[in-house]
Protein backbone atom coordinates (compact mmCIF):
# COMPACT_ATOMS: atom_id res chain seq x y z
CA UNK A 1 0.00 0.00 0.00
CA UNK A 2 2.80 2.36 0.90
CA UNK A 3 4.55 1.66 -2.39
CA UNK A 4 1.33 2.30 -4.29
CA UNK A 5 0.74 5.67 -2.60
CA UNK A 6 4.37 6.67 -3.08
CA UNK A 7 4.25 5.80 -6.78
CA UNK A 8 0.95 7.64 -7.20
CA UNK A 9 2.26 10.79 -5.51
CA UNK A 10 5.47 10.67 -7.56
CA UNK A 11 3.47 10.40 -10.78
CA UNK A 12 1.29 13.36 -9.79
CA UNK A 13 4.38 15.42 -8.96
CA UNK A 14 5.96 14.62 -12.31
CA UNK A 15 2.78 15.60 -14.11
CA UNK A 16 2.58 18.92 -12.23
CA UNK A 17 6.20 19.74 -12.98
CA UNK A 18 5.70 18.86 -16.65
CA UNK A 19 2.54 20.98 -16.80
CA UNK A 20 4.29 23.98 -15.22
CA UNK A 21 7.19 23.59 -17.63
CA UNK A 22 4.75 23.54 -20.54
CA UNK A 23 3.12 26.75 -19.31
CA UNK A 24 6.52 28.42 -19.11
CA UNK A 25 7.45 27.41 -22.66
CA UNK A 26 4.17 28.53 -24.30
CA UNK A 27 5.04 32.29 -24.21
CA UNK A 28 8.48 31.58 -25.60
CA UNK A 29 7.03 29.58 -28.48
CA UNK A 30 4.54 32.36 -29.20
CA UNK A 31 7.29 34.97 -29.24
CA UNK A 32 9.41 32.85 -31.55
CA UNK A 33 6.52 32.57 -34.00
CA UNK A 34 5.07 36.10 -33.91
CA UNK A 35 7.69 38.55 -32.69
CA UNK A 36 9.34 40.80 -35.26
CA UNK A 37 12.18 43.23 -34.57
CA UNK A 38 10.83 46.70 -33.86
CA UNK A 39 12.88 49.23 -35.86
CA UNK A 40 13.84 52.64 -34.55
CA UNK A 41 11.12 55.20 -35.04
CA UNK A 42 13.12 57.79 -37.01
CA UNK A 43 15.87 57.66 -39.61
CA UNK A 44 17.98 60.18 -41.51
CA UNK A 45 20.15 59.64 -44.55
CA UNK A 46 22.51 61.15 -47.11
CA UNK A 47 22.78 59.83 -50.67
CA UNK A 48 24.32 60.65 -54.00
CA UNK A 49 21.30 61.47 -56.18
CA UNK A 50 20.64 61.63 -59.91
CA UNK A 51 17.57 62.18 -62.08
CA UNK A 52 16.54 63.56 -65.45
CA UNK A 53 16.25 66.96 -63.74
CA UNK A 54 19.45 66.75 -61.69
CA UNK A 55 22.58 65.28 -63.13
CA UNK A 56 26.27 65.63 -62.34
CA UNK A 57 27.39 67.38 -65.52
CA UNK A 58 28.35 70.83 -66.73
CA UNK A 59 25.44 70.99 -69.13
CA UNK A 60 23.45 74.17 -68.48
CA UNK A 61 25.86 75.04 -65.70
CA UNK A 62 25.44 71.80 -63.75
CA UNK A 63 27.98 70.52 -61.23
CA UNK A 64 30.45 67.77 -62.12
CA UNK A 65 29.57 65.84 -58.93
CA UNK A 66 26.14 64.27 -58.35
CA UNK A 67 23.75 66.24 -56.14
CA UNK A 68 23.31 65.11 -52.53
CA UNK A 69 19.89 64.04 -51.26
CA UNK A 70 18.94 64.33 -47.57
CA UNK A 71 16.24 61.98 -46.27
CA UNK A 72 14.09 62.05 -43.13
CA UNK A 73 11.82 59.10 -42.33
CA UNK A 74 9.29 58.00 -39.72
CA UNK A 75 8.51 54.34 -39.05
CA UNK A 76 4.75 53.86 -38.66
CA UNK A 77 4.92 50.06 -38.47
CA UNK A 78 7.72 47.47 -38.67
CA UNK A 79 6.95 47.22 -42.39
CA UNK A 80 5.60 50.68 -43.23
CA UNK A 81 7.39 54.04 -43.15
CA UNK A 82 6.94 57.54 -44.55
CA UNK A 83 9.93 59.47 -45.80
CA UNK A 84 10.73 62.88 -47.31
CA UNK A 85 13.74 63.61 -49.48
CA UNK A 86 15.33 66.88 -50.58
CA UNK A 87 18.02 67.31 -53.23
CA UNK A 88 19.45 70.58 -54.56
CA UNK A 89 21.71 71.30 -57.51
CA UNK A 90 22.91 74.67 -58.80
CA UNK A 91 25.10 75.55 -61.74
CA UNK A 92 26.41 79.01 -62.48
CA UNK A 93 29.04 80.62 -64.64
CA UNK A 94 29.72 83.16 -67.35
CA UNK A 95 30.59 83.28 -71.03
CA UNK A 96 32.31 86.18 -72.79
CA UNK A 97 33.95 86.82 -76.13
CA UNK A 98 34.13 88.96 -79.25
CA UNK A 99 31.34 89.49 -81.77
CA UNK A 100 32.05 89.29 -85.50
CA UNK A 101 30.14 90.33 -88.59
CA UNK A 102 29.54 88.09 -91.61
CA UNK A 103 32.94 89.04 -93.01
CA UNK A 104 34.76 88.03 -89.84
CA UNK A 105 35.45 91.54 -88.66
CA UNK A 106 35.29 92.28 -84.93
CA UNK A 107 32.36 94.54 -84.15
CA UNK A 108 32.35 94.36 -80.36
CA UNK A 109 32.15 92.01 -77.46
CA UNK A 110 29.53 90.16 -75.41
CA UNK A 111 29.14 88.70 -71.93
CA UNK A 112 26.53 86.33 -70.46
CA UNK A 113 26.12 85.32 -66.79
CA UNK A 114 23.84 82.41 -65.92
CA UNK A 115 22.56 80.58 -62.85
CA UNK A 116 20.33 77.49 -63.09
CA UNK A 117 19.07 75.62 -60.02
CA UNK A 118 16.89 72.57 -59.38
CA UNK A 119 15.21 71.63 -56.10
CA UNK A 120 13.75 68.11 -55.84
CA UNK A 121 11.31 67.32 -53.02
CA UNK A 122 9.85 63.84 -52.64
CA UNK A 123 7.21 62.44 -50.26
CA UNK A 124 7.17 58.64 -50.38
CA UNK A 125 5.77 55.69 -48.50
CA UNK A 126 8.06 52.68 -48.06
CA UNK A 127 6.73 49.15 -47.51
CA UNK A 128 9.08 46.26 -46.72
CA UNK A 129 8.53 43.20 -48.92
CA UNK A 130 11.10 40.89 -47.35
CA UNK A 131 9.34 38.18 -45.37
CA UNK A 132 11.77 38.09 -42.42
CA UNK A 133 12.50 41.52 -40.97
CA UNK A 134 15.45 40.26 -38.94
CA UNK A 135 17.50 39.62 -42.10
CA UNK A 136 20.25 42.09 -42.87
CA UNK A 137 19.17 42.44 -46.50
CA UNK A 138 15.74 44.01 -47.07
CA UNK A 139 13.71 44.86 -50.19
CA UNK A 140 11.18 47.71 -50.07
CA UNK A 141 8.57 49.14 -52.44
CA UNK A 142 8.43 52.94 -52.78
CA UNK A 143 5.46 55.01 -53.90
CA UNK A 144 4.47 58.68 -53.73
CA UNK A 145 5.06 62.08 -55.30
CA UNK A 146 8.01 64.25 -56.34
CA UNK A 147 8.17 67.98 -57.05
CA UNK A 148 10.88 69.30 -59.36
CA UNK A 149 11.30 73.08 -58.98
CA UNK A 150 13.63 74.66 -61.55
CA UNK A 151 14.78 78.28 -61.87
CA UNK A 152 16.66 79.81 -64.81
CA UNK A 153 18.48 83.18 -64.75
CA UNK A 154 20.53 84.77 -67.51
CA UNK A 155 21.82 88.32 -67.81
CA UNK A 156 24.43 90.10 -69.91
CA UNK A 157 25.02 92.36 -72.87
CA UNK A 158 26.14 92.27 -76.51
CA UNK A 159 27.32 94.92 -78.96
CA UNK A 160 24.52 96.67 -80.82
CA UNK A 161 25.44 99.76 -82.80
CA UNK A 162 21.79 100.75 -83.13
CA UNK A 163 21.63 101.51 -79.41
CA UNK A 164 22.74 104.89 -78.02
CA UNK A 165 25.36 103.31 -75.76
CA UNK A 166 26.46 100.82 -78.42
CA UNK A 167 25.27 97.76 -76.50
CA UNK A 168 22.10 95.89 -75.73
CA UNK A 169 21.60 94.52 -72.22
CA UNK A 170 19.20 91.80 -71.07
CA UNK A 171 18.11 90.17 -67.81
CA UNK A 172 15.97 87.04 -68.17
CA UNK A 173 14.55 84.69 -65.57
CA UNK A 174 11.96 81.92 -65.41
CA UNK A 175 10.81 79.09 -63.17
CA UNK A 176 9.02 75.81 -63.68
CA UNK A 177 7.35 73.24 -61.43
CA UNK A 178 7.01 69.62 -62.52
CA UNK A 179 4.81 67.20 -60.56
CA UNK A 180 5.65 63.51 -60.73
CA UNK A 181 4.20 60.20 -59.60
CA UNK A 182 7.11 58.15 -58.24
CA UNK A 183 7.33 54.35 -57.79
CA UNK A 184 10.16 51.86 -57.58
CA UNK A 185 12.23 49.46 -55.45
CA UNK A 186 14.61 50.15 -52.59
CA UNK A 187 17.37 47.85 -51.36
CA UNK A 188 18.75 48.05 -47.81
CA UNK A 189 21.61 46.27 -46.07
CA UNK A 190 21.94 46.60 -42.30
CA UNK A 191 25.56 47.13 -41.28
CA UNK A 192 24.63 47.56 -37.61
CA UNK A 193 21.40 47.99 -35.63
CA UNK A 194 21.55 51.74 -36.39
CA UNK A 195 23.28 51.99 -39.79
CA UNK A 196 22.04 50.83 -43.21
CA UNK A 197 23.37 51.06 -46.74
CA UNK A 198 20.56 52.05 -49.11
CA UNK A 199 20.05 52.03 -52.87
CA UNK A 200 16.88 53.33 -54.54
CA UNK A 201 15.75 53.34 -58.15
CA UNK A 202 12.46 54.96 -59.17
CA UNK A 203 10.33 55.63 -62.22
CA UNK A 204 8.70 59.07 -62.45
CA UNK A 205 5.59 59.84 -64.47
CA UNK A 206 4.76 63.49 -65.10
CA UNK A 207 1.23 64.09 -63.88
CA UNK A 208 0.42 66.76 -66.49
CA UNK A 209 1.93 64.74 -69.33
CA UNK A 210 1.80 60.99 -68.53
CA UNK A 211 3.82 60.13 -71.61
CA UNK A 212 6.86 61.84 -70.08
CA UNK A 213 8.52 59.07 -68.06
CA UNK A 214 11.92 59.56 -66.42
CA UNK A 215 14.07 57.71 -63.90
CA UNK A 216 15.95 58.67 -60.74
CA UNK A 217 18.27 56.94 -58.31
CA UNK A 218 20.00 57.35 -54.97
CA UNK A 219 22.84 55.53 -53.24
CA UNK A 220 23.93 56.29 -49.70
CA UNK A 221 23.79 55.58 -45.98
CA UNK A 222 21.00 55.82 -43.40
CA UNK A 223 21.06 56.15 -39.60
CA UNK A 224 18.20 55.08 -37.30
CA UNK A 225 17.40 56.55 -33.91
CA UNK A 226 14.57 56.83 -31.38
CA UNK A 227 12.02 54.27 -30.21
Amino acid sequence: MYLFLHSHLSLMLVRQVAFCGLLLTVPLVGLAQTAEPVPSRFYVGLSAYTSAYQRGSRQFGGNTLPPVQATLGYQLHPRLALQAGVAYNVGKGSVSGLSHDFNGNIIGDYRSVYRNATLSISALSRYTLTRTLSHRFQVDALGGFTLEHQTFQNSGYYTDTTQPNGANTYDLSSRRNTYLLTVGPSLRYRVSPKVELVGEGTINVEMRAPRNITTSGALGVRYRFGR
